[in-house]
């Protein structure tokens, strides 16, 4: 320990960690290898890099992970204060564009997954090598890094033509490469689906910027845009600016198209991301165009399924890191209060907006069945369903019943209606609304039914072009034109 100068009645003495211990201690800061590959690209795109590649190799005895990039690179002094553990402070004024925070990142996301960490640096072909090896520092306690002269023999270090960095992650140890290569694989794989939501922006043109390039192991890597800004029934609101705590904060809302207004089932999985539309809602946060947080309201509402369709884009800078509460892992982060009030009300519009377009396509649906089985019923705020007694089918039935019949197949009916199991639907319709499927009638079902209600409706004195324009919307006959067309044609013929 040193003595430092101190008032006379105390002292100060250096306490200096346990290089070991605390090295070991950082690897459990709460990194997956999403969020830790993540952290790496950040430094690329600091570094105006305009291609970045991630090159992996699975064979459990010589894994390897490099990412690539050709930023501007660095000089020797400026590669061995990049590898100092806390190399600039978070409370440090930052370019504008700087998607560092704590000065962290390039260490702890490294340790997080290996035990080795070499950094190869090229600038005006100028060539700086620096490693950090976990076991060399438990074995010294001491906080040591080599360097080498070139980067001779050191692994996807031939791809680092011109300016730019390799970062190389040897003896990984963390990447559940225990459970064998597949499993390494697809753990790589998921992180790249990672990587092309959270860098969407910087994979396209967006305001003037050239995109960046992605890939991993040749495979170029693919935005996704949680907003669906391609489609053309998106509906994007205003923007609106704000000042909080020094930042200048931009908000955009977008609702998005009903299920009926996308084409193709591929499209509204697209539009529901990875965990589907009911978990995808709310506010994406973004620090100067990465996105920190997404798919939350911040605890300010609950997701609800007339909300599924509402995502708020947040844009802010690093200068309002503080503000946002922003974590080591850029993982995390909470609303200054001032703005949580403007928020909360937010929602609640957006809440409006989004039951407009459900109810719209509810309506249409209504007023498109002219013969509905199931019979809905509002009275007040309360909503019901019975089973509509006056179907032509359901009421011709009932007519051949003696009385004492009827009245108990009306109960049976009031029973069945009593029995629709509302929270199972509710759940379902939220959890796997593209999934749910109707009980269809086989064709010999199908006609012969048919059959009975076109006569049904004859004598109720309905003509054969409003009996087809009514089927064609009636569930189960709906979408069975030919069907429909040709019952229509054998019935008139039997007349």
């Amino acid at each position: 320990m040193t003595d430092l100068p101190c008032h006379e009645k105390s002292s100060y003495h250096e306490v200096r960690p346990n290089a070991g211990a605390l090295i070991e201690s950082l690897r459990d800061i709460g990194y997956t290898m999403s969020s830790a590959l993540a952290d790496i690209v950040d430094n690329s795109l600091t570094a105006d890099a305009t291609e970045i590649s991630i090159r992996v190799r699975s064979d459990p005895d010589n894994a390897a992970i490099g990412i690539i990039d050709n930023g501007v690179g660095m000089s020797r002094s400026e590669l061995l204060e990049a590898m100092r553990p806390g190399s600039r402070s978070p409370t440090e004024a930052r370019n504008a564009d700087d998607l560092g925070r704590f000065g962290l990142g390039l260490k702890t996301a490294s340790f997080s997954q290996c035990r080795r960490l070499t950094v190869v640096t090229r600038r005006d072909d100028a060539v700086s090598v620096a490693s950090w090896d976990l076991d060399v520092v438990v074995a010294r306690n001491a906080w040591v890094v080599e360097t080498r002269q070139s980067a001779e023999g050191i692994r996807f270090a031939d791809l680092l033509r011109h300016d730019g960095t390799l970062i190389l992650w040897e003896k990984l140890d963390r990447v559940g490469l225990e459970l064998g290569s597949q499993n390494f694989l697809r753990i790589m794989d998921e992180a790249s689906k990672h990587l092309e939501l959270v860098f969407h922006r910087f994979m396209k043109s967006e305001k003037g910027r050239k995109a960046v390039s992605f890939e991993v192991n040749g495979r170029k890597l693919v935005p996704v845009d949680p907003f669906a800004e391609w489609h053309d029934a998106t509906i994007r609101q205003a923007e609106d600016r704000r000042v909080v705590g020094g930042g200048t904060i931009t908000i955009q809302p977008f609702i998005l198209p009903h299920r009926n207004k996308v084409v193709s089932e591929t499209e509204w999985k697209k539009m529901g991301l990875r965990e589907g539309h009911m978990k995808s809602q709310g506010f994406y946060l973004y620090r100067n165009r990465r996105l920190i947080r997404h798919a939350t309201w911040f605890r300010m509402a609950p997701q609800h399924r007339l909300t599924q369709l509402a995502r708020v884009r947040i844009d802010i800078g690093n200068e309002s890191d503080a503000a946002w509460k922003i974590d080591v892992l850029k993982a995390s982060a909470a609303p200054p209060p001032a703005l949580r009030d403007y928020l909360r009300r937010l929602i609640e519009g957006l809440g409006g907006k989004s039951k407009r377009v459900y109810r719209k396509r509810g309506a249409k649906l209504t007023d498109e069945n002219p013969l509905p089985l199931w019979q809905r019923t509002k009275t007040d705020n309360r909503i019901s369903y019975a089973l509509n007694e006056n179907y032509p089918s359901v009421a011709a039935f009932a007519a051949t019943l003696t009385e004492e019949q009827e009245n108990a197949f009306g109960e049976v009916l009031r029973l069945i209606a009593a029995g629709l199991p509302v929270e199972a639907l509710y759940h379902d319709m939220a959890e796997n609304f593209t999934d749910i499927r109707q009980e269809c009638l086989d064709e010999i079902e199908l006609r012969a039914n048919g059959r009975k209600l076109i006569d049904q409706l004859r004598e109720m004195g309905h003509g054969d072009r409003d009996i087809a324009a009514m089927m064609k919307v009636v569930p189960p006959y709906a979408g069975n034109e030919q069907v429909i067309s040709e019952l229509l044609v054998q019935e008139k013929a039997a007349q």
